[in-house]
């Protein structure tokens, strides 16, 4: 039973960004996954290739900005090169990014990805810190060292990804302070291991899947008020093999499924009664760019 309780109602205004949850299964199992991913998991299924092209070119039809390909973990997803092949193909598109954890990307997939970085492709690699002790703890031993390598063979094909930090602290992390952070995470990353990285993505954590009951996220009614046009589910669409969803954070829960089709979410009232849902008005972080 999902301990749930009133915190506001969002309408989805238009469809800037569209989510294709594409699997569950994931190569490591790490311990703030907000799915509980992990080796083997199969979860509702896998989106088909043909499911995910007609939720593009609908998604495209209402003016959608952006895609994003997440999981589990997407290079796992034996129909990955195929969809994007597809969507690098059609006469109109809009930013992709693929969210990974940068341990399975070798130095094809690098070369495979990097045609495709002149026409707005963009990694997005998961690194709870830029030191391997820190991460290892939340992403499993060798999972660093197996990110690092990852972030080499893009360099060596000119990709620069996005890195991917998650905030466990439940409040909001201050300009100065995200800035710094990202300068650290330059810092080390090119002084240790001559990496290249975009830039420093902050997200928010959620008490659920794994990390449930770790974390408490204190929110006011006036961060509610205020967030309320900003959030993600505002403006954006999570679809996974079982049905559509107000943002990637609900693809797992059956009660917070959209009915209808794509077009027929847009501009529907969602009831945001998740307790874990506060994160997103305590934080004002979006999974989005």
């Amino acid at each position: 039973m999902i301990n749930t309780y009133a915190l506001t109602t969002i309408t989805c205004q238009a469809l800037k960004e569209l989510w294709l949850h594409v699997l569950y299964q994931c190569n490591l199992s790490c311990k703030h996954c907000l799915f509980a991913c992990a080796p083997g998991k199969e979860g509702p299924g896998e989106l088909s290739l043909e499911e995910c092209m007609d939720l593009v070119l609908t998604a495209r039809d209402e003016g959608v900005e952006a895609v994003y390909i997440t999981g589990g973990e997407p290079m796992l997803w034996g129909l990955l090169r195929q969809f994007l092949d597809w969507y690098y193909s059609l006469d109109h598109i809009v930013p992709l990014t693929i969210l990974t954890n940068g341990t399975l990307i070798d130095d094809e997939m690098a070369k495979y990805l990097s045609q495709y970085d002149s026409q707005g492709l963009s990694v997005r690699i998961s690194l709870e810190c830029y030191t391997q002790q820190t991460n290892d703890e939340f992403r499993g031993a060798g999972s660093y060292a197996k990110t690092v390598k990852g972030i080499k063979y893009l360099n060596s094909y000119g990709v620069r990804p996005w890195v991917a930090y998650v905030n466990k602290s439940g409040g909001s992390i201050d300009c100065c302070a995200t800035k710094k952070l990202e300068d650290d995470f330059r810092s080390w990353l090119g002084e240790e291991h001559g990496l290249q990285i975009a830039g420093l993505k902050v997200i928010a954590a959620y008490s659920k899947g794994r990390f449930a009951g770790c974390m408490e996220p204190a929110v006011t009614k006036e961060q509610i008020s205020e967030k309320s046009n900003t959030v993600q589910c505002s403006y954006g669409i999570a679809v996974s093999k079982s049905g559509a969803y107000p943002c990637p954070i609900l693809v797992d829960i059956p009660e917070a499924r959209l009915s209808g089709p794509l077009t027929d979410v847009i501009g529907k009232p969602v009831e945001l009664t998740y307790s874990f849902c506060a994160s997103c008005f305590a934080t004002g972080t979006t999974c989005g760019q």
